[in-house]
This record gives structure tokens, sequence and C-alpha cells, in this order.
């Protein structure tokens, strides 16, 4: 039996070798029209990039190689300096044949709220044994998000297409507020209360000059841009796909960026008390100044190096 087996094995790998091959002339002549996207048709791509990536560091002694999130690279990856690249969606709407719609949208959002105890400044006014407390809180939010459009054509009736397009691009990140609340108010009986310390030490150096009426500052929140946290932009791109299934492309892109960068201003916003006027004040103050500049560059947004699978008909 196990010497049957050995010879039905080996005749079956020994078929392929004697298959009749297509001749130069039939591959050419080839109809690789289904394996092309059409109308209707739209697709999901994946960055090769991290694969990419990873087979490489298997053969240069990388310490702690691993897969990074096969997405879509975004806008902001390109600026976003320490902050985590966002993972993102790419994907394409043939309108036609030739004509695509695509689009990648990336999101950030984080939120984050820590709370603190604080003894009750009233109750231990009245009662100094008292051991009643209340909660401060500070709220963390932190927003990035990238979004881009633009229409494709595509050249070539064979599994090899070229890729050309046009589109628009905007992006933030390192959009970030922090909020403070105190559960011990601000009052004419009260002006110095107790608080967690959840806003740390810091004093805007403007009240020992701007601002020196105002007894005993503490922040209420902070909010702005950190770096240049704004790109809005127009690019065209140029690349191929590559059919190596039905319905299933390797590609290769890469843009042409025109983009103008910006960053808001920041600011901060204290409460004290007014030791001219005896009441409670909030204040706000301007941190940093709006900047801004203009960027030309070839580089990439959505996936330079991609697999993408088509879906409809």
């Amino acid at each position: 039996m196990k010497k049957l087996l050995s010879i039905l094995f080996a005749a079956a790998l020994a078929v392929p070798m004697f298959a009749e091959r297509p001749t130069p002339e039939e591959r050419a002549n080839a109809d690789y029209s289904a394996w092309l996207p059409q109308a209707g048709d739209f697709s999901v791509g994946f960055n090769f990039d991290p694969i990419a990536t990873f087979v490489g560091n298997m053969f240069n002694n990388t310490v702690g190689n691993n897969l990074a999130a096969p997405a879509g690279q975004t806008l902001t990856d390109r600026f976003a300096g320490g902050m985590p690249h966002m993972a993102s969606i790419m994907g394409t709407y043939m309108a036609t044949d030739r004509l695509g719609i695509r689009a990648n949208i990336g999101l950030a959002i984080s939120t984050r709220t820590d709370r603190a105890y604080v003894q009750d400044d009233a109750a231990k006014f009245f009662n100094t044994y008292s051991t009643l407390e209340g909660l401060d809180r500070h709220k963390k939010l932190d927003l990035g998000a990238s979004f881009s459009v633009g229409v494709e054509y595509r050249v070539g009736k064979r599994r090899v297409q070229g890729v050309f397009g046009l589109g628009a691009t905007y992006g933030f990140w390192g959009i970030r507020k922090d909020s403070y609340s105190y559960y011990n108010a601000i009052t004419a009986g009260n002006q110095n209360p107790s608080q967690a310390g959840l806003a740390g030490t810091y004093i805007n150096p403007k009240f020992a000059t701007d601002y020196s009426f105002i007894d005993n500052p503490r922040l209420l929140e902070m909010s702005g841009d950190v770096g240049h946290s704004h790109v809005a932009g127009i690019y065209g791109s140029v690349g191929v796909e590559w059919f190596v299934a039905p319905k299933i492309s390797l590609g290769l892109n890469v843009n042409l960026l025109l983009d103008y960068q910006w960053t808001a201003a920041r600011t901060q916003k204290w409460e004290g008390w007014n030791n001219i006027l005896r009441e409670r004040q909030e204040i706000t103050i301007h941190d940093t100044a709006m900047q801004d500049g203009f960027t030309f560059t070839t580089d990439n947004i959505g996936a330079n190096l991609y697999v993408a699978f088509y879906f409809g008909k």
C-alpha cells in the first residue's frame, strides 16, 4: 500500500511537468477582464509596508521586531513626530471601468479623566475634626484625524494597470484640551481653597506682571495645538497595480503634495481672587500665537505599497 501511494504521489507531481503550457501568443491574447475592477466595484486596501519591514528586519538582527498595523498611512503621520501614528481606512469606488473615487480616513480620539480627593474646606471650617472630602477632576481630550479624497484614472487592459490620481487632503493632530474642576470654590471667605494638585504647580509668568492683582490663581482650562497641527493641501499621484489574482492587486503609489500647515493659538483660562474688585475673576491668557507655512514635496499619503481587494460584480 505504501509503495502504491508513493507511485501515485510521484505521478501527481509529474503531471504539471507534462501539462500543455500556453504559448507566448496565447498569453498575450489572454482575457484578464474578469480580473480587473469594473464599474460599481469597490475596494478595501491595506498598507503592505509593515509586512515588508517585518520581513526585512528578520535578516538584519533587529531586536524586538514586530508587525505594525496593516493600514493606510495618514497625511498627519508625516508631521506627527512623537505622536502615535493613526491607523486609517483606504478604499476606492469605481464609477466606471476606468474612473474611480479614492478616499483615506484616519481617526485618533483619546479621552481621560483623572480624579483626586481633597478635604471639604467648609466642613473643616465648622468642624476641625471633619473628614469629609470631595473630588477634583482633570479631563484630557486629544484629537487627530486625516481625510483624503480624490479621483483616479486607470490605463491598461491587462494584469498591470497604470493609476493616475488627483485629490485634496486635510489632517489635524495634537488638538489638546485640558479641563480642571475643583470641589472647593473660590469665595470671599475662602480665597485660597484646598486643591488636590492635579494641575501641578505651574503659574503663568504673566500673573507676576500683567495680572499681579489676581491672588492664588489656579488653572481651569488649557487648549490649543501642539506643533504644526493642521495640514490642508492638494496632491497628484502616479502608481501601478498588478493583479495577481481576480480582483486582488498589489499596488505602488507615489504622490506630489502641496500643503499649507498652520498651528492655532494656545490659550489658558485661570481663576483667582481679584484683590481690587474683591471678587472671583476668570482670566484668559494667550500662551502662544498662530504659526503657518507651505510645503511642496514628493511624499506619500494613503499607502505607498499596498494590497487591494475589489468587491462588486
